[in-house]
Protein backbone atom coordinates (compact mmCIF):
# COMPACT_ATOMS: atom_id res chain seq x y z
CA UNK A 1 0.00 0.00 0.00
CA UNK A 2 1.30 3.36 -0.74
CA UNK A 3 1.54 5.81 2.48
CA UNK A 4 -0.55 8.01 0.81
CA UNK A 5 -3.52 5.23 1.08
CA UNK A 6 -2.18 5.14 4.79
CA UNK A 7 -2.40 8.47 5.20
CA UNK A 8 -5.86 8.84 3.85
CA UNK A 9 -7.07 5.71 5.74
CA UNK A 10 -6.02 7.79 9.23
CA UNK A 11 -7.45 10.57 7.55
CA UNK A 12 -11.03 9.18 7.73
CA UNK A 13 -10.76 8.41 11.14
CA UNK A 14 -10.62 12.00 12.70
CA UNK A 15 -14.23 12.68 11.86
CA UNK A 16 -15.24 9.25 13.46
CA UNK A 17 -12.28 10.43 16.54
CA UNK A 18 -14.21 13.45 16.93
CA UNK A 19 -17.64 12.66 16.94
CA UNK A 20 -16.66 10.11 19.81
CA UNK A 21 -14.89 12.66 21.69
CA UNK A 22 -18.41 15.31 21.10
CA UNK A 23 -20.30 12.45 22.01
CA UNK A 24 -18.78 11.98 25.63
CA UNK A 25 -18.30 15.20 26.26
CA UNK A 26 -22.18 15.94 25.74
CA UNK A 27 -22.53 12.46 27.81
CA UNK A 28 -20.54 14.13 30.51
CA UNK A 29 -22.20 17.55 30.51
CA UNK A 30 -25.59 15.65 31.24
CA UNK A 31 -24.39 13.54 34.03
CA UNK A 32 -22.98 16.52 35.51
CA UNK A 33 -26.03 18.31 35.11
CA UNK A 34 -28.37 15.40 36.57
CA UNK A 35 -25.93 15.65 39.47
CA UNK A 36 -26.65 19.52 40.17
CA UNK A 37 -30.24 18.95 39.60
CA UNK A 38 -30.18 15.90 42.17
CA UNK A 39 -28.67 17.81 44.57
CA UNK A 40 -31.15 20.97 44.24
CA UNK A 41 -33.68 18.23 44.32
CA UNK A 42 -32.72 16.74 47.70
CA UNK A 43 -32.20 20.41 49.42
CA UNK A 44 -35.91 21.43 48.27
CA UNK A 45 -37.33 17.62 48.85
CA UNK A 46 -35.84 17.93 52.63
CA UNK A 47 -33.42 14.72 52.01
CA UNK A 48 -30.76 15.69 54.35
CA UNK A 49 -29.59 12.46 54.29
CA UNK A 50 -29.30 12.46 50.28
CA UNK A 51 -28.44 16.46 50.16
CA UNK A 52 -25.49 14.93 52.42
CA UNK A 53 -24.27 12.73 50.04
CA UNK A 54 -23.95 14.26 47.34
CA UNK A 55 -20.21 15.96 48.67
CA UNK A 56 -17.02 14.62 48.36
CA UNK A 57 -15.58 12.98 51.91
CA UNK A 58 -13.83 15.82 51.86
CA UNK A 59 -15.33 18.62 50.65
CA UNK A 60 -15.46 22.29 51.72
CA UNK A 61 -18.23 25.28 52.73
CA UNK A 62 -17.39 28.38 52.78
CA UNK A 63 -20.45 30.11 53.90
CA UNK A 64 -22.00 33.60 54.23
CA UNK A 65 -20.57 34.70 58.10
CA UNK A 66 -19.70 31.21 59.10
CA UNK A 67 -16.77 28.71 59.76
CA UNK A 68 -15.30 26.37 57.46
CA UNK A 69 -16.78 23.15 57.67
CA UNK A 70 -15.62 20.05 55.84
CA UNK A 71 -15.71 16.64 55.44
CA UNK A 72 -17.29 14.41 57.42
CA UNK A 73 -18.21 17.59 60.33
CA UNK A 74 -19.71 19.18 56.76
CA UNK A 75 -22.26 16.12 55.99
CA UNK A 76 -22.92 15.41 60.21
CA UNK A 77 -24.06 19.42 60.04
CA UNK A 78 -26.84 18.44 56.97
CA UNK A 79 -27.72 14.99 58.14
CA UNK A 80 -28.43 16.18 61.67
CA UNK A 81 -31.08 19.26 60.87
CA UNK A 82 -33.54 17.86 63.31
CA UNK A 83 -36.62 20.68 63.91
CA UNK A 84 -34.59 22.96 61.30
CA UNK A 85 -35.57 23.40 57.27
CA UNK A 86 -33.49 24.42 54.47
CA UNK A 87 -35.16 25.08 51.08
CA UNK A 88 -34.69 27.20 48.12
CA UNK A 89 -36.44 28.85 45.54
CA UNK A 90 -36.15 30.89 42.26
CA UNK A 91 -33.17 28.79 41.57
CA UNK A 92 -31.31 30.76 38.59
CA UNK A 93 -28.17 28.79 36.83
CA UNK A 94 -25.99 31.59 35.82
CA UNK A 95 -23.15 30.14 34.50
CA UNK A 96 -21.68 26.36 34.15
CA UNK A 97 -18.95 24.37 32.82
CA UNK A 98 -16.86 21.29 32.72
CA UNK A 99 -13.84 20.21 31.97
CA UNK A 100 -12.57 16.50 31.80
CA UNK A 101 -13.05 15.60 36.20
CA UNK A 102 -13.83 19.23 37.26
CA UNK A 103 -17.64 20.68 36.76
CA UNK A 104 -18.66 24.15 38.13
CA UNK A 105 -22.10 26.74 38.38
CA UNK A 106 -22.76 29.53 39.67
CA UNK A 107 -26.18 30.33 40.54
CA UNK A 108 -28.59 32.60 42.33
CA UNK A 109 -31.55 31.92 44.61
CA UNK A 110 -33.41 32.91 47.74
CA UNK A 111 -32.90 30.55 50.58
CA UNK A 112 -34.74 30.06 54.27
CA UNK A 113 -33.34 28.23 57.12
CA UNK A 114 -36.06 28.71 59.54
CA UNK A 115 -37.07 26.16 62.80
CA UNK A 116 -40.04 23.86 61.94
CA UNK A 117 -43.37 24.69 62.38
CA UNK A 118 -42.40 28.91 62.05
CA UNK A 119 -42.95 30.77 58.71
CA UNK A 120 -40.01 31.12 56.33
CA UNK A 121 -38.17 34.23 55.87
CA UNK A 122 -36.34 34.41 51.97
CA UNK A 123 -32.51 35.51 51.61
CA UNK A 124 -31.27 36.29 48.49
CA UNK A 125 -27.87 34.51 48.35
CA UNK A 126 -25.91 33.52 45.42
CA UNK A 127 -23.00 30.42 45.34
CA UNK A 128 -20.22 28.48 43.58
CA UNK A 129 -19.88 25.49 43.17
CA UNK A 130 -17.38 23.32 42.54
CA UNK A 131 -17.71 19.56 41.56
CA UNK A 132 -15.48 16.79 41.26
CA UNK A 133 -16.09 13.53 39.57
CA UNK A 134 -15.75 10.31 41.29
CA UNK A 135 -13.85 7.61 39.64
CA UNK A 136 -17.07 5.38 39.64
CA UNK A 137 -18.37 8.20 37.33
CA UNK A 138 -20.76 10.10 39.39
CA UNK A 139 -20.45 13.84 40.40
CA UNK A 140 -20.06 15.20 43.61
CA UNK A 141 -19.82 18.77 45.26
CA UNK A 142 -15.92 19.12 46.87
CA UNK A 143 -16.66 23.42 47.13
CA UNK A 144 -19.34 25.20 48.29
CA UNK A 145 -19.36 29.24 48.73
CA UNK A 146 -22.20 30.97 49.16
CA UNK A 147 -23.08 34.59 50.88
CA UNK A 148 -25.58 37.20 50.85
CA UNK A 149 -27.12 39.61 48.26
CA UNK A 150 -28.35 42.95 49.15
CA UNK A 151 -31.91 43.60 48.18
Amino acid sequence: MKPDGIRMRYLALVPILLLMACTNDQDTEEAFLLAVDSFYEAVNSGDQAGHADLFTYNAFMLADEWHISRGEDLKSSIRDRTGWVFRLKGLKRLDYGVSGDIGYTVNEYFYTWHQEGSQPEWHKTKNVHIWKRQADGSWRLHVDIWNSTPE
